[in-house]
């Protein structure tokens, strides 16, 4: 697919910027200069300290991909969620080895990084991955279901939700290969490890609606912080203050199953202490960048976010 001629002279742009021009998921230099804002080689350099250039461009990539994506679901799911499902259903085609739909700008850009980004994992780590999309893509549609019908969800139906479309899942299975931490395979483990991972995705997504709660009001986007409000008849700031507590607490959650998969003498077998470490190291350091990640770019409200004893460095294990 031939690039977009662009006034930018590719010397002053990122990675991350050129590989999204190249596939047309950025239109014009004002979607330019605000994709590289997010600062997203710097995110996935958080992430991979240390790690080559590659490692570190399609973490980026795969990054930009997921919140260009992200975006685009939540501009149309008000008004056209047909449009949400057409995408959603397309992309997951695209994975499961469909070539990608001509004009269709994200099936391009995933199919070059599944392309990319497959052969690193065994036939196991490739399933995982494609469940883990599918799952966010049957989410998003569901997502853009409840928008229109101005169906109000309780609280515990919303948290599902939230667990699902907060893309965690899929960019940590990606972080396997691009960190080279790949899940342990041993089935004892899984349960432990799956509770770790879903802690992770709690922790982003209420984090990500604490910093986003007055822009998701703007847009008519229902968010943590309005379910709260809604349910247990409070202010905002009462909200606010609950959805922190609960964030907190999750967090903790997550540090306590992370010492208990990384301690001696827990029930992770000796010979396969050093891989489970590496994992859950991995994941530690991602969760760690996208917290600090939805604070630095500006995009979001910092002020909600972990600080002090209760962020993930703060609670985490030395």
């Amino acid at each position: 697919m031939p690039e977009r001629e662009s006034d930018a002279p590719p010397s002053s742009l990122g990675r991350v910027v050129l590989w999204a021009r190249r596939w047309r998921l950025v239109a014009g230099p004002k979607e330019e200069q605000r994709l590289a804002a997010m600062g997203l080689e710097r995110f996935a350099a958080l992430i991979l300290a240390g790690a080559g250039e590659e490692d570190v461009a399609l973490t980026a990539q795969w990054a930009a991909f997921i919140c260009l994506v992200d975006d685009e679901f939540d501009r149309g799911a008000l008004a056209r969620p047909e449009q949400v499902r057409a995408m959603a259903d397309g992309l997951v085609r695209v994975l499961e080895g469909e070539q990608p739909a001509a004009g269709v700008p994200a099936e391009a850009a995933l199919a070059d990084l599944w392309t990319r980004t497959a052969h690193r994992g065994p036939a196991q780590w490739r399933a995982r991955f494609v469940a883990d999309y599918t799952d966010f893509a049957r989410a998003s549609r569901e997502e853009a279901d409840v928008r229109r019908a101005g169906t109000l969800l309780p609280l515990d139906g919303y948290l599902a939700l939230r667990r699902r479309t907060i893309t965690l899942l899929p960019m940590a299975d990606v972080l396997e290969c691009t960190a080279h931490a790949p899940m342990p395979g041993n089935p004892a483990l899984w349960p432990a490890l799956a509770a770790l991972r879903l802690a992770a995705a709690d922790v982003a997504g209420w984090s990500n609606d604490l910093a986003s709660a007055a822009a998701d009001r703007h847009q008519g986007h229902d968010n943590l912080i309005a379910v709260l409000e809604r349910e247990r008849g409070c202010s905002a700031q009462a909200a606010y203050e609950q959805a922190v507590s609960m964030r907190d607490t999750r967090l903790r959650e997550f540090h306590l199953l992370a010492a208990g998969l990384c301690g001696e003498g827990g029930a992770v077998p000796a010979g396969e202490r050093e891989h489970v470490k590496r994992y859950v190291a991995a994941l530690c350091s991602f969760l760690d960048a996208t917290l600090h990640w939805l604070g630095d770019t500006g995009r979001f409200e910092a002020r909600w976010l972990p600080t002090g004893e209760n962020s993930l460095a703060g609670g985490r294990e030395g």
